[in-house]
């Protein structure tokens, strides 16, 4: 239930860097960085919108979360 929670905040926050809060988040990317700051903006919404889907798409998945002993490399 919490990788729920987790994965729908991080979407929620994602669509707010791409929509309604662009200007905010603009403000906080520091002036050193050599990218235009709404791109930096738009790339790391992007990026977290990303991973609170596989987040979610991870709490879904079914069966054990371990590597088969043929497929682990310090067995």
């Amino acid at each position: 239930m919490a990788r729920y929670l987790l994965a729908a905040a991080m979407i929620f926050a994602g669509f707010s860097h791409l929509f309604w809060a662009r200007e905010e988040f603009q403000a906080q990317v520091p002036q050193w960085v050599p990218m235009d700051a709404d791109g930096v903006v738009m790339a790391s919404g992007g990026v977290e919108i990303t991973l609170g889907i596989g987040l979610a798409l991870l709490a879904t998945r079914p069966g054990p979360r371990r590597l088969p002993p043929w497929r682990c490399s310090s067995c």
